[in-house]
């Protein structure tokens, strides 16, 4: 006779297979998370980030994007993380590649009397409104923004600075107030570009200048030539100060002098006048009569 099924066992039966579901279905979402949302199943977009859902049937983006948090999308469709994040771009002679190793990435500008080596570094973020626009234009490179920064960004920030410091005398560009003026006409030209794509800048600072060997020992020539001549002015002023007073003094005593002289004239006057006072000669009874009236 045929052994029956009992209750027991097909309940355990059921728990079995419901346990081998949840697990499949526990593990494709592990994958699914893992894969970053590239294949269908629960999708979690990072703090900073955002999603772009792009079909895969029309290949066109759909026109809301993920916020960050855990989504669902379906089979056909792709998820696109993007960071909105602020990041940095730094174009310096101290950059380090990703082995670790000093690769110099300064900008070089040629002005119209030598050659300059600019450090400068500055921030931007996208504008998450505008990221589907930007990926429509760009696609798998702005997919990639390590990328999309060394081909489209990194070439604008470099043309900005040329722009801005090119025109400049060597000298004004060495100084607080030119770096400062490159700085705010770089920021304009980046964001009169990009802003209206969704690349918004900010931040934007010269770290250093520095000039060719040629044109370092010409400014220290030219620097110790300005020195001298200021040296120069200086004992010519020193010495024309010295002139005045010595003029001074003179003058002084010769005041003192006529003065001294003046006196000495009056007395020597009335002394004359005194030697010209007749002497009376008296006998002693008329000078005695004399001096009792």
């Amino acid at each position: 006779m045929p052994k029956r099924t009992t209750g027991t066992s097909k309940r355990t039966k059921g728990i079995a297979f419901v346990g081998i579901g949840l697990a499949v279905i526990a593990g494709f979402s592990i994958f699914s998370l893992s894969a970053g949302g590239h294949v269908a199943g629960p999708t979690h977009i990072e703090p900073g980030n955002i999603g772009l859902v792009l079909d895969t049937y029309t290949g066109d983006l759909e026109p809301k994007y993920m916020s960050a948090g855990t989504h669902y999308n379906g089979p056909w469709e792709t998820v696109i993380e993007v960071p909105t994040m602020q990041r940095t771009i730094s174009l310096t002679n101290s950059d380090k590649d990703a082995q670790g190793a000093v690769s110099p990435r300064a900008v070089q500008v040629n002005t119209p009397t030598n050659m300059l080596t600019v450090d400068v570094s500055c921030q931007y973020h996208i504008d998450p409104d505008k990221a589907d626009d930007l990926w429509r234009k760009f696609h798998e490179q702005f997919e990639h923004l390590d990328e999309f920064e060394a081909i489209q960004l990194e070439p604008a920030v470099k043309e900005a600075v040329n722009y801005s410091m090119g025109d400049m005398d060597t000298m004004k560009a060495l100084t607080t107030a030119g770096k400062q003026e490159t700085e705010q006409q770089a920021l304009k030209l980046l964001n009169d570009e990009w802003q209206p794509q969704g690349i918004i800048f900010s931040n934007f600072m010269v770290r250093g200048v520095e000039q060719d060997e040629e044109t370092k020992k010409l400014l220290s020539s030219t620097l110790a030539m300005q020195q001298q001549i200021s040296n120069a002015q200086l004992a010519l002023q020193q010495q024309k100060i010295d002139n005045e007073t010595l003029l001074q003094q003179a003058r002084t005593d010769a005041k003192i002098n006529q003065l001294q002289n003046s006196t000495l004239t009056d007395l020597y006057v009335q002394d004359q006048e005194l030697g010209q006072v007749k002497k009376l000669y008296l006998p002693s009874k008329d000078l005695m009569g004399l001096l009792s009236k």
